[in-house]
C-alpha cells in the first residue's frame, strides 16, 4: 500500500451512491504564475493565470461485469497573454464482461481535445510559439484469461490526431499536414511462479498512417519485443521491467529506419508505513510535427516521493528527464524537470494544494532555445 492508496476515511469524499453506481467529482480552482511563457530565455515573457479542473466518473459498483462514464476538463487562462490560454477535455466509456473470475472482455472508447505545448521542442522547432490543439478519438478492446499459471493478454487499439492549424499574426501555420491514424495490437504472456511474481513477454506492432502528405509518405510499421519480470519482493519493493528491442521502418524508401532497445519500468518502494518512493523508465519513438522530421527516439525516467507529514497533509516531491533523439536532422534536447507538491486535507470535500515546478533544458542542438522556467500554483479542491 502506497502513501497515494491508502484509504483516510475522515477524509476520502464520500461520493453519491445512485443504485448500483457511484458518482465521483471533484473540481479545483487554481491561480499562479509562470515566468517563460515561451520556454525561450532569448524571448522571455511572464504572466499570471488562472487555472480550473474539473475530473468526474460515475462508475457501477457491481461484483461481477463493469461498466462506466467518465470526463476531465483542464482548463487555464492568461491574465495578459490570451494566446496561450488552452483547455483540454475528454469524455469517454467503457464496459467490461466477466465470463468468470479470470477471463473477461472490455471495450473502450474516448474523445479527446488537447494540446502540445509551447515548450516542447517539436513545437518550438516547428517555428510556432503557440500552443497547439488537436482532437483525437480512441477505440480499444482487450481480453484476459488464463490457464493455471499462464495468463494471456491480447489488445487492439485504434486512435486518430487531427491538428489544428494555428494562426500568428494572420498567418496560418498548417499544423494539419501531419494529421495521422494508428492501430496498435499487442500480445502478452504471463507466467507465475509465485503468489505476485511474474515472467512476461509481450509483442506489439504498429501502424501509422498520415491523412495529409508533405512531401514524402511518412507512413510507418514497427515491431517490438519485450521480456522481463513484474516482481513484488516483499510488499516493500514492487517492480515491473521488461527490456527489448524496438524497429520503425517507413514506406519511403529514403527514410532511414529507427530502431533501437525498448524500455518499460516501474518500481514502487515503501521504506516505511508513511513514505513512498516511485522510480519509472521508459524509451519509445514518437511521431514529430516538424516539417524536416519524422519521428524520433523519447527516453523518459523519473524518481518521486510521497510522504505522509500528517494524517491530512500530504508532501510529493518529482524530478523527471525528457531526453529526444532526432535522426534526420541529427539533434537532441534534454530536458529536466523537478515539481514540489503540498497537498492539505481539510475535510471530506475541500483540500488545497501547493504547486512549484521548475524546468531547465540542460542540453540540446543549437537549433533548440535554452530555457528555464518557473511555475507556482495554488488550487482549491471541492469533491462530492
Amino acid at each position: 500500500m502506497t502513501v497515494e492508496s491508502r484509504s483516510r476515511q475522515d477524509y476520502a469524499p464520500p461520493g453519491v451512491r445512485l443504485g448500483g453506481f457511484k458518482l465521483n467529482a471533484q473540481g479545483d480552482f487554481g491561480i499562479g504564475y509562470d515566468d517563460n511563457l515561451l520556454g525561450n530565455n532569448r524571448l522571455r515573457q511572464t504572466d499570471g493565470f488562472t487555472d480550473q479542473s474539473v475530473t468526474t466518473g460515475l462508475e457501477s459498483d457491481w461484483t461481477s461485469h463493469a461498466l462506466g462514464i467518465t470526463g476531465n476538463m483542464d482548463s487555464r487562462q492568461h491574465f495578459t497573454r490570451s494566446e496561450f490560454d488552452w483547455v483540454d477535455w475528454d469524455l469517454g466509456t467503457y464496459g467490461r464482461y466477466d465470463f468468470s473470475s479470470v477471463t473477461n472482455v472490455e471495450g473502450r472508447y474516448r474523445h479527446y481535445r488537447d494540446h502540445l505545448d509551447v515548450y516542447s521542442v517539436d513545437v518550438q522547432s516547428a517555428g510556432i510559439n503557440r500552443p497547439v490543439p488537436y482532437n483525437s478519438d480512441e477505440a480499444q478492446i482487450t481480453g484476459n484469461t488464463a490457464f493455471s499459471r499462464f495468463g494471456v493478454l491480447g489488445t487492439v487499439l485504434y486512435r486518430t490526431y487531427r491538428f489544428e492549424d494555428v494562426v500568428i499574426n494572420g498567418q496560418p501555420n498548417r499544423v494539419s499536414v501531419n494529421d495521422f491514424d494508428t492501430v496498435i495490437g499487442a500480445l502478452a504472456t504471463s507466467y507465475a511462479f509465485a503468489p505476485g511474481r511474474y515472467a512476461n513477454l509481450i509483442f506489439r506492432v504498429q501502424d501509422i498512417a498520415y491523412q495529409k502528405q508533405i512531401s514524402n509518405p511518412r507512413d510507418s510499421f514497427t515491431w517490438e519485443l519485450l521480456g522481463g519480470l513484474t516482481y513484488d519482493f516483499d510488499g516493500v519493493w514492487q517492480g515491473r521491467l521488461a527490456i527489448g528491442w524496438r524497429e520503425r521502418n517507413y514506406r519511403d524508401p529514403n527514410l532511414k529506419a529507427l530502431s533501437g532497445p525498448a524500455v518499460e519500468g516501474a518500481v514502487t518502494w515503501a521504506p516505511t508505513l508513511l513514505t513512498t518512493m516511485r522510480f519509472n523508465v521508459s524509451r519509445t519513438i514518437e511521431e514529430s510535427i516538424r516539417n524536416n522530421a519524422v519521428s524520433f527516439n523519447r527516453t523518459q525516467g523519473g524518481l518521486g516521493v510521497d510522504h505522509e507529514f500528517l494524517r491530512n497533509v500530504i508532501v510529493s516531491a518529482d524530478f523527471r528527464a525528457d531526453y529526444r533523439e532526432y535522426q534526420n536532422p541529427n539533434e537532441t534536447a534534454f530536458d529536466a524537470l523537478f515539481s514540489l507538491n503540498a497537498r492539505y486535507l481539510l475535510n471530506r470535500n475541500m483540500s488545497v494544494i501547493g504547486t512549484y515546478t521548475y524546468t531547465n533544458r540542460l542540453q540540446a542542438s543549437t537549433s533548440f532555445p535554452e530555457y528555464d522556467r518557473n511555475v507556482v500554483l495554488l488550487r482549491l479542491r471541492v469533491a462530492l
